[in-house]
């Protein structure tokens, strides 16, 4: 059985273009798994730089699988979100999305902190500013594959758990966290491609006692 992966920005790195018209432009990039982890980064590059002007960024996160219209498989990015920090109105973080999505990367956030030294940018100049600072950012990166999983959550009797022990090795899924109580629960992270697959195994062969 194949895996899925995508493809995305591990490391964090932080680089600092040459100045435009005088500005300077520091970019950030994050790895990033939800919106929480997102917001948190923001944050903190908003409190590292709160005296810079602008803190502009785009990202994306929750890869899927989709299929085109000639039924040829993609990963698409289901989510995303952005912020221009009162720049004018679509000129950081677009440049900044289109960047990332050019690149077919997946689950990284990228922001962009602006210090603005009394040059005004026109709009052109603007967004080719961010998209530049964001482009040099995936240069600078190293692009690596990861695993496209999904974790889920199964609740079942004891008399279950060498079924469900089988399941989770044949489809090489990783636990993530075991609880034991009057029934166990075990919650783990498997291959998306595999997903459908190991829910109706799991389905019959315990015969619709079992389900995700």
């Amino acid at each position: 059985m194949e895996k899925l992966f995508y493809q995305s920005i591990l490391n964090h790195i932080e680089y600092e273009i040459p100045k435009i018209k005088w500005s300077r432009f520091i970019w950030n990039v994050f790895h990033i798994k939800n919106k929480e982890q997102s917001e948190n980064y923001i944050k903190e590059i908003s409190d590292k730089y709160r005296d810079a002007t602008h803190n502009c960024y785009a990202y994306t996160y929750w890869a899927n699988i989709n299929f085109d219209l000639f039924w040829n498989l993609e990963i698409t990015a289901d989510n995303f979100r952005q912020s221009d920090d009162w720049e004018p109105a679509n000129t950081a973080w677009k440049p900044i999305l289109s960047q990332i999505q050019g690149q077919k990367l997946h689950n990284i956030l990228i922001v962009v902190t602006r210090y603005f030294w009394w040059t005004l940018l026109w709009v052109w100049w603007l967004i080719q500013a961010y998209s530049e600072c964001a482009k040099q950012t995936i240069l600078h990166s190293k692009i690596e594959e990861v695993e496209l999983t999904q974790e889920k959550t199964i609740s079942f009797d004891y008399e279950n758990m060498s079924l469900v022990m089988n399941l989770l090795n044949k489809y090489n899924a990783k636990i993530t966290t075991e609880n034991h109580g009057n029934e166990a629960n075990i919650t783990f992270e498997i291959n998306k491609w595999y997903l459908n697959s190991f829910s109706s195994e799991l389905t019959d062969l315990s015969k619709w006692k079992i389900k995700i």
